[in-house]
Formats: C-alpha cells, structure tokens, sequence
C-alpha cells in the first residue's frame, strides 16, 4: 500500500510539474505577440516590394510597345481619336501583345457599341481585363461600371504635361510656350485635333521627359469616377497633369462624387471646366514613371514642383534638378 501511495504521489507531483501556469502562459502569449509585430511590417514590405516589381514590369512592356510603335510608324500614339472614338490603349494593342483584342476589336464603331461593348455585361471586348492594365500594388481587375457601357479599368495614364482638359489660357504655368508633353492636343482644347509626337520633337531628350505614370483607381467599379477609367476619351479620363507633384492636391473632374466615396483620392466635382488629376499610386512614397527613352524611376511625393513640371515637358528647354 505504501508502495501504490508514493507512487501516485510522484505521478501527481511529475504532472503537476510539467503544466504551464497561467502566468507563464500570458508571457509566452506576449513574446508572440511582439514577434509577430515584429515580422508582420517586414513580411508586409517583402509583398509590396514584389507587387512593386510586377507594376513595373508592366510599365516596361508599356514602354517597349511605345517603342516598337514609333519604329513602325514613326511617332507615339495619339492620346486619343475621334472618328470613331479611341484612345492611346486601343492604338497600341498590336504592339503590347494585344494583337487578339486589336483584331476582336470593330475599328467602323465607337468604343461603346457592340462587339466593343455590349451594356451592362462584361461580354463586350473593352471588358476585356488584361493583367497589363493592372498594378498589383491598388486594385487588379478593377472595371468601370458608372454608366451601361461597362469597361476594364487601369492603373497605367499617359503624360499630359502642366496643362488641364481643355488647358486654361488664364494660367501662366499653362503656358504652352514653356513646352508641353508628347501626348496632348495641337490646340491644347480640341479633341478633334490630337497631337502625335516623334522623338525627334523631344528636344529635352528622351531621358528627361516622362511618357506614363500611375494612377489609383476608384475604390468601387460602380463609382462614378474617371480615376482609371483609362479606355474612355473623356477628360480626364486616360491620362495624369504635371500640375500638382505626385499623390498630392485636390483632382478636378467632372465625373467624381468625394461625399459618396471618402476612399477615393480626393477629387473636387467643377464641371467639364479645366480638369486635371496628378499621377498618384498605391505604392508608399511615390510612384514609378515611365521615360521616353524606355527606363523607369521612382520619383517620390518630396520631389520639387519645378522639377516635376520640368519632367512633364518634351520640349520646354528647363534644366532638370535633382530628384
């Protein structure tokens, strides 16, 4: 009897010693928890740094499709086109291995009749959603939805320079005597009147003079709201102004609702008047520009307004700060 009652009492005793207590518990809870903030930021940074990568992957294709263009024919794509209307995206498609939806694509149509669009579907070849269109780093697969002619998104807009849609004579840093950018229009104000540039017109040099950047895109398909409405020709739907440096000052459109969707960039609805919106990304810091010689930088928020303005002109003859 003595014998099975020590027994017991080690046993007792072993399994007594091999549980937690509840302190011990709450400190080995605690040493996970800090690690855990530790490595979360870290593992964090290591995915925006791939999704970043992929965002500029696909600018360079971007820009090799510019390229290949300008060999072909001899000058960039016009920003956009009307009879019927178009915009740069549809122009380079041959170029951006978007041959199958060139071909798909009706040239006899406008962009928002069928087979180009069929209302309210994603049947319609402007739906078409490419991997291409989309930075990895904001929101991939994002459509437009705001009216029945449903169309893909994109994170991807052509530089427009120091000027609004239509540009405001009114303004001296409109001035198109200081130089303007390679996409735009001859008179700065008519969509009948698209300008196509050549290299030959980048006195600045192609290595200082921007040809894309990013934007964010509406946070909801169904938002009526131009930021990434890339394949419209509407103002300013396709492309990003010099005006304001990156993800900074107030867009104006007259497509945006701020008081309905506070997630958007922030945006002031003015009518069809002097639009603009600023080239804005996803991406902590800055956002990646895409330059007419094929390379890619990333340009911070911090970068000097004259600089950034400097960048935004083929041919405005400004010696180009640091940045």
């Amino acid at each position: 009897m003595v014998y099975r009652y020590n027994r017991a009492r080690r046993l007792s005793r072993t399994a007594y010693c091999l549980a937690f207590t509840l302190v011990e518990l709450l400190v080995v809870i605690a040493i996970i928890g800090v690690l855990v903030a530790l490595l979360l930021p870290a593992v964090q940074s290591a995915r925006e740094a791939g999704r970043r990568s992929q965002c500029q992957n696909h600018l360079r294709q971007w820009g090799l499709a510019m390229q290949n263009m300008h060999s072909a024919t001899g000058a960039l794509p016009a920003g956009t086109k009307g009879g019927p209307r178009r915009v740069w995206v549809v122009l380079i498609w041959p170029y951006v291995e978007g041959g199958n939806i060139y071909a798909e694509f009706d040239q006899t149509v406008g962009f928002h009749g069928p087979p180009n669009t069929y209302v309210y579907t994603e049947d319609g070849t402007y739906a078409s959603r490419a991997p291409i269109y989309y930075c990895p780093s904001d929101r991939p697969g994002a459509m437009w939805k705001g009216d029945p002619y449903w169309r893909a998104r994109g994170n991807y807009n052509i530089n427009w320079g120091n000027m609004a849609d239509p540009y405001n004579p009114n303004d001296p840093v409109q001035n198109p005597d200081q130089g303007y950018a390679p996409f735009g229009l001859i008179d700065f104000q008519s969509y009948g009147m698209p300008r196509t540039s050549s290299f030959k017109h980048f006195t600045d040099g192609t290595s200082n003079t921007m040809l894309m950047s990013e934007v964010i895109v509406a946070a909801d398909d169904f938002d009526f709201d131009i930021r990434g409405d890339f394949l419209n020709d509407g103002r300013p739907c396709h492309q990003y102004m010099t005006l304001n440096t990156p993800n900074t000052g107030i867009d104006i459109s007259p497509y945006c609702h701020p008081t309905n969707y506070p997630n958007n960039p922030p945006c002031t609805n003015s009518g069809s008047q002097y639009a603009h919106k600023a080239a804005r990304s996803r991406h902590p810091g800055g956002v990646q520009v895409l330059f007419a010689d094929g390379h890619l930088e990333f340009i911070s928020d911090s970068v000097a307004l004259d600089v950034w303005r400097a960048l935004g002109t083929m041919n405005g003859e400004e010696i180009v700060g640091s940045y």
